[in-house]
């Protein structure tokens, strides 16, 4: 024990008076640079000299292995000399799960490469390989994001000057020896060093800033295709951007409804841009703050995009402050406005910071894994309501200790990136954070695709065997509330376009999620027309008969004059949705129609802000009293919160089915059910719909009245 501790404490002076110390090139100016000093003895440090490297502690009164805690749990700790490619130090982090295998791989950053640990087993991470840095650079910076099952990278630093986008091939994983070196699957140049990337997964665009080019600013790449990514546009119209999140906007602000949107930090601004449009990006706003020091990072805290949580790098050394995190309300993308500050007990410098089911996880360098609670967020207010603090012996504004974290793996672990010292698995106690109530993971939702412009050329018919369905002009129709029934083997298709003018060359694509994991993959393309043309395409789509017995998502997307992705935006052409249930063999005929039913499958474009609406009528041949009445609609439009839909009777009485609610969500497709009492069945119904805002565009695709 006498020799212990003799080794443990020329440890720490050692630490103490060795300072490792890196820097950004002139253009940076956020003043990142290692400092370990002052430090004290990690338990990371007593563990490791005494040979127990430890897996699971539970935060017991405060501590779990040594480490200050509040309702974090350790998992395990992987020091940075057992991830492979020898002890160099940690940077950011991130995480895939196998969609085939369910594991959990942590995609962990290094000076002079990536190493990828198996996490599934949260007490028990294996290092799975190294990956080492394009051309072997070395320096403080790396980043990384995954999209399609394969990680992107970045490097920053004049060690990287050379690094591009280099491209890893996840699912090789599945088969590697665990501990070797790996070989990257694909690489793109154009930039050699950069700061950082982001990927809008539901787009299938990366984002890469701080890097050579576009002065820093926006540099835009197509990763639709994975092993070929190709660049796509530039923004560089306010300089250089240190951080970004970019997303298919889904908030309040009607004028963006379905853009896709990037939130820059921009060292003294938030910068909104709108990147719809790769080849002519626009700038929406550029908001600064008072006291700002250097805008490093944010997050909006939900996919309803109406808030985000952003930090500053510098305000803590700067001005004395504690770890200080911006609350901004960003309804109006204009005009956002900081609506508070949350101020935490620490002086620890905030890094960066993600959010999870209303809350905000952020990584504060040397205060660790802060876990905020937004429930008065509305009123500019955040608490902490949990932590996991890898640095037990400091709090102060230095650079070491917590880079980054990965939240959102679906078992609950959080993986930790430490600096100097190593990766850490966590595992908040939701029941006790949530008070009994531990939050929902996310549900898997489908990614997003539509096209800008659906005015020109839209989808007319979608036919699949027997299964046959007319539609009007929209970017993007939810017609899951219809079953396309087909069987295993080979079914019939015929898809038709219609156009307002000129005829196009449309590509036609048909993808089934026969897996039913709510995304779609290439191998999931049942039918690919091959070419463009303007005519009706035929052919047969084909279904494995291992997805027998299946209900899933079917997409049709219809582009102008090139093969389209499942996922995203584009500028021409139509995405639709359907249900379809797969049976084995030929499916069964449809059922004869219901002689109560009356149907107007016609399609009728919804005016504008208009008060008068459109009328899609039907003629009943019912004869004596109408009684309940059961009436399917099918609207396709972009904001159902500005509509007002009526039925309508014969007599002129009306019957409101729908009026104003439901915000920014798309679509209605509805079943209501009315009570029209003892007036007539017979004659001429209405369903009228009415717009009362401006710039919004739909379509009533078709509607149905059924008689009890």
């Amino acid at each position: 024990m006498k020799l212990l501790y003799q080794k443990i404490v020329a440890m720490f002076f050692c630490l103490t008076f060795s300072v490792l110390s890196f820097s950004h090139s002139a253009m940076f100016k956020d003043n990142f640079r290692y400092d370990n000093s002052n430090e004290g003895l990690s338990a990371s440090m007593l563990l490791m000299l005494s040979g127990n490297l430890f897996a699971a502690n539970q935060c017991t009164n405060g501590s779990a292995a040594g480490y200050p805690c509040d309702k974090v749990d350790l998992m395990a700790f992987m020091p940075k000399a057992n991830l492979g490619g020898g002890s160099q130090n940690l940077n950011d982090i991130w995480g895939w799960t196998d969609p085939v295998t369910g594991k959990e791989i942590a995609i962990v950053g290094r000076t002079h490469g990536t190493a990828f640990v198996d996490i599934t087993n949260a007490e028990n991470p294996v290092n799975l390989g190294f990956l080492p840095s394009h051309n072997n650079g070395s320096d403080s910076w790396r980043d990384m994001k995954v999209y399609n099952d394969h990680a992107f990278i970045v490097a920053d630093g004049s060690g990287n000057r050379t690094h591009g986008l280099q491209v890893f091939d996840l699912t090789t994983l599945r088969t590697v020896t665990p501990g070797g070196t790996l070989t990257e699957t694909a690489h793109l140049g154009g930039f050699g060093n950069a700061h950082n990337i982001a990927i809008n997964e539901d787009s299938g665009f990366a984002y890469i800033v701080g890097s050579n080019q576009c002065s820093g600013g926006l540099y835009m790449v197509d990763v639709s295709t994975p092993t070929a990514p190709t660049y796509a546009g530039c923004f560089s119209s306010d300089g250089y951007t240190h951080d970004v999140q970019c997303v298919n906007y889904a908030g309040p602000d009607s004028t963006y409804s379905g853009r896709e949107i990037c939130v820059g930090y921009n060292e003294d601004t938030i910068t909104i841009v709108d990147v719809t449009s790769k080849s002519n990006p626009v700038q929406i706003s550029r908001s600064g703050y008072a006291g700002s020091r250097y805008t490093h990072q944010g997050w909006f805290l939900d996919n309803t995009h109406s808030k985000l949580i952003m930090n500053d790098e510098l305000d803590e050394s700067g001005t004395g402050s504690n770890t200080t995190s911006y609350i901004w309300d960003v309804s109006d993308l204009d005009n956002p406005q900081e609506i508070g500050r949350y101020v935490g007990p620490t002086a620890a410098i905030d890094h960066n910071l993600y959010t999870l089911n209303g809350y905000v996880l952020e990584t504060n360098y040397r205060a660790g894994l802060r876990i905020l609670s937004s429930d008065d967020i509305n009123n500019g207010n955040l608490s902490e309501v949990a932590y996991f603090d890898t640095i037990p012996g400091s709090d102060s504004a230095q650079f070491s200790g917590t880079w980054s974290s990965y939240v959102y793996f679906e078992s609950g672990n959080v993986v930790l990136s430490d600096i100097g010292t190593g990766l850490f698995v966590v595992r908040p106690d939701w029941d006790a954070i949530g008070n009994g109530t531990p939050p929902p993971p996310p549900p898997p939702e489908y990614c997003t695709a539509a096209s800008n412009n659906a005015s020109e050329e839209w989808v007319s018919n979608v036919t699949v065997g027997s299964f046959s369905k007319d539609s009007g002009s929209a970017k993007y129709s939810d017609f899951t509330a219809d079953t396309v029934s087909v069987g295993t083997g080979t079914t019939a298709v015929s898809l038709t376009p219609s156009f307002s003018g000129s005829q196009y060359n449309e590509y036609w694509r048909i993808w089934v999620d026969l897996n039913d994991d709510k995304t779609f993959a290439d191998s999931e393309i049942v039918f690919d027309s091959g070419s463009a043309t303007n005519s009706t395409v035929t052919g047969n789509m084909t279904i494995p008969a291992s997805a027998e017995g299946t209900t899933t998502r079917m997409r049709v997307v219809m582009r102008y004059n090139a093969a389209p992705s499942a996922c995203g935006t584009f500028n021409y052409g139509e995405v639709e949705d359907y249900t379809v249930s797969i049976g084995s063999g030929t499916p069964p005929p449809p059922p004869p129609p219901n002689p109560d039913t009356f149907e107007n499958t016609n399609s009728y474009s919804i005016p504008d802000n208009n008060s008068t609406g459109i009328s899609s009528p039907i003629d009943s041949t019912r004869t004596g009293n109408s009684g309940t009445v059961s009436v399917a609609v099918d609207i396709s439009h972009t904001y159902k919160g500005d509509l007002i839909v009526d039925l309508v009777h014969p007599d002129g009485t009306v019957f409101n089915l729908h009026n104003r609610t439901g915000g920014s969500a798309n679509n209605i497709v509805e079943t209501y059910s009315v009570n029209v009492g003892n007036k007539p069945a017979n004659g001429q119904w209405q369903l009228r719909v009415r717009d009362l805002a401006f710039y919004d565009q739909g379509t009533i695709n078709r509607w149905s009245i059924t008689f009890q």
